[in-house]
């Protein structure tokens, strides 16, 4: 079944299991929302924003959505609340969403019991959920978040989600689309490093280039490979 929860650090109650499922109810995306008890929560408005600002930062984050699942997302969640206590004096300085397909909710998950609120997603293979863009884009913009925490693997190393959520205002918590796209891929990451004239192992690529030598590339505005040097 649709068992959405309200979640303490602790665990749950069998009422509170009962109660949240006779709440429960589909959006119109297709994704299921939890319902959220709020819990008393000590302001730290002031505390965040003057932290914030004395660093030289301009953007506060109070909302994260966890976009991966399992050891990933508990270790980050577990963290970000240990960061906030020490040096906010709140743990629940910053509220966490989290993604759970029905795998996820079936197997009581820790990450999800440690989420403020969760969405449910489609379960089965990682395209479906975690590796998806859309999915996390539209999971992201329907809960308002500041910002998206990609964690490993799944859809962390694709440049299409950092690109996609600069554009709606959301910051993803990594590096930029465009670096991403440069460093994540191994063809691109040693034209790039010939290019910036480190020494590198010989492959096919160490040819081609200037005199034959090595494959070399003049960077996009963007500061991306431009795809005729492939």
């Amino acid at each position: 079944s649709n068992v959405n929860t309200a979640f303490i650090s602790k665990g749950i109650t069998q009422n509170s299991v009962n109660h949240l499922d006779a709440v429960a109810q589909k959006s119109a995306t297709g994704l299921f929302m939890s319902a959220v008890e709020e819990a008393p929560v000590v302001s730290t408005t002031d505390a965040m924003e003057d932290y914030v600002k004395s660093r030289g930062g301009d953007r506060v984050i109070r909302k994260i959505l966890i976009a991966n699942n399992g050891m990933a997302a508990t270790k980050s969640i577990m963290s970000m609340r240990k960061w906030a206590y020490m040096e906010l004096g709140n743990e629940r300085a910053i509220q966490f969403v989290a993604m759970a397909t029905p795998e996820d909710l079936k197997a009581n998950a820790e990450f999800v019991r440690l989420a403020d609120s969760f969405v449910e997603v489609p379960g089965g293979k990682n395209l479906n959920n975690y590796a998806n863009v859309d999915v996390i884009v539209k999971v992201a913009v329907e809960n308002g978040v500041d910002a998206v925490w990609p964690g490993w693997g799944h859809a962390s190393e694709n440049p299409k989600l950092p690109s996609t959520l600069d554009s709606l205002g959301i910051k993803f918590i990594g590096p930029t689309g465009p670096v991403m796209s440069v460093l994540g891929d191994k063809i691109a990451a040693n034209i790039l490093a010939q290019t910036a004239k480190v020494p590198s192992i010989p492959w096919s690529g160490s040819y081609g280039g200037p005199d034959d030598g090595p494959l070399q590339a003049e960077l996009t505005e963007e500061g991306t490979i431009p795809d005729d040097t492939f």
